[in-house]
């Protein structure tokens, strides 16, 4: 989608009309049709602007609206399948971003849509952190520091019956396979793996990863393990 398309989108989720946004951006309804319409481009500071209006980072403009919502029931659904083990945290966010980055290798689509950026350890979500944070206070999991300094992430008994409407059949069938061809890699493999694919090699440390790079990638390099 393209920044005028997910400005329109957000303006509709949000049920505003075109002049009530042109009044807080402080232009006429003509000029701000013109960005809906992708005739003028918004500023550095109508970007900024519409993304406090509806409190998203100002990148979303560009890649798109996460559904934080589906991510987290990605979270717990993964959790679960390991529910006796637990993951380590690493381990977690490497099955999400292979969750996200196969699906929209098949489809041209992420499961969650949210953004993942260049990380030491590999791609990384935006959410996962502060997500990780609040599922620990609000008691779904139980975040153990191991020797070492590993966080260990194990969901609680309470949340096991979680609702995963927002997850098709199809998609839970592809996280399903991906936690069963990578819950005996250890943790450094995976690592090493993301970090010789393309997503992970194009960008530089703190960038915004393109989904599109995937596609770049060799069909047997997306998400199976180097046996």
């Amino acid at each position: 989608m393209s920044v005028s398309d997910n400005i329109i989108s957000l303006r509709k989720k949000f049920n505003y009309s075109q002049q009530e946004i042109a009044d807080k951006l402080g232009i006429t309804r003509q000029t701000y049709i013109k960005i809906e319409k992708n005739d003028s481009e918004p500023t550095v500071k109508e970007l900024n602007e519409l993304a406090n209006i509806y409190g998203i980072p100002v990148e979303e403009f560009f890649y798109g609206v996460q559904n934080i919502e589906k991510f987290k029931q990605m979270y717990l659904y993964i959790l679960s399948k390991f529910k006796k083990s637990g993951l380590p945290k690493t381990k977690l966010a490497k099955l999400l971003y292979f969750a996200d980055f196969r699906h929209f290798y098949n489809t041209l689509e992420s499961m969650s849509g949210v953004l993942y950026r260049c990380k030491d350890y590999g791609p990384l979500a935006d959410p996962f952190l502060e997500l990780t944070e609040d599922l620990a206070q609000s008691g779904n999991i139980q975040v153990e520091c191991l020797s070492g300094g590993a966080n260990m992430i194990t969901i609680k008994t309470s949340t096991f019956n979680n609702n995963y409407d927002l997850l098709s059949k199809e998609e839970l069938k592809e996280i399903d396979d991906i936690c069963e061809k990578w819950k005996n890699i250890d943790t450094k493999q995976m690592v090493s793996y993301t970090h010789q694919q393309k997503p992970w090699m194009a960008c530089r440390k703190g960038e915004i990863i393109p989904y599109e790079l995937i596609l770049q990638e060799d069909p047997d390099h997306v998400d199976t393990p180097i046996t």
